[in-house]
């Protein structure tokens, strides 16, 4: 914590729009929060409804990062967004290494919320390939359109499924191998826990 208070003092001058999760659970970020004036900003503490009653008791959190598959969907982000505005927080799309499909229903969704005024986070950039017929979708003065069309405005490729299908039959699981702790084999992160 106090290297994130330190680090957080010497990038106050730049102005950011939020520092993301500087110090471990509500606690840390709380005590963060009140050392420096930066916003703090969050996609792990809080990360379930269950957890805003504490980060919003504790002041941990400025800015909550949503991701739609831990926020149960479009109407789950929604309704978070709902509370936070009640609170005075903001919110903001997280990013998770998604392909196009998932990113193409976080547009959406952030298009149907005014008060998301925060740039959103994506790491759609480092992908070299997607699962979307067209390829990936384009970026376009560093924004990517709300997708246009039925239902999410992409649709799915078979071939390109089946190739990633088979990948992950080969490789695994790509995250996997960031959590994985050989002393305890049955072990496997939770996320968002208080």
């Amino acid at each position: 914590m106090t290297t994130a208070v330190r680090i957080g003092r010497r990038l106050e001058p730049l102005n950011l729009e939020y520092f993301e999760d500087p110090a471990w659970g509500l606690e840390g970020n709380a005590a963060v929060r009140k050392q420096i004036r930066i916003p703090i900003a969050t996609n792990m503490y809080p990360a379930r409804f269950d957890d805003l009653g504490p980060a919003i008791r504790m002041g941990s959190v400025d800015v909550v990062l949503t991701d739609l598959h831990y926020w149960e969907g479009p109407r789950g982000v929604k309704e978070l967004e709902a509370i936070c505005r009640t609170f005075n927080m903001g919110v903001a799309m997280h990013s998770g290494a998604e392909f196009g499909i998932e990113l193409a229903a976080m547009i959406h969704t952030a298009a149907t919320i005014p008060t998301m005024t925060f740039a959103g986070d994506a790491h759609y950039h480092y992908l070299t390939d997607d699962i979307i017929q067209g390829g990936l979708m384009k970026y376009e003065d560093g924004c990517i359109r709300v997708p246009k069309g039925p239902g999410l405005g992409v649709a799915l490729d078979e071939e390109k499924m089946e190739k990633y299908e088979r990948l992950y039959k080969q490789k695994g699981d790509y995250y996997a191998r960031f959590h994985a702790d050989p002393r305890q084999p049955d072990w496997f992160p939770i996320v968002g826990s208080v």
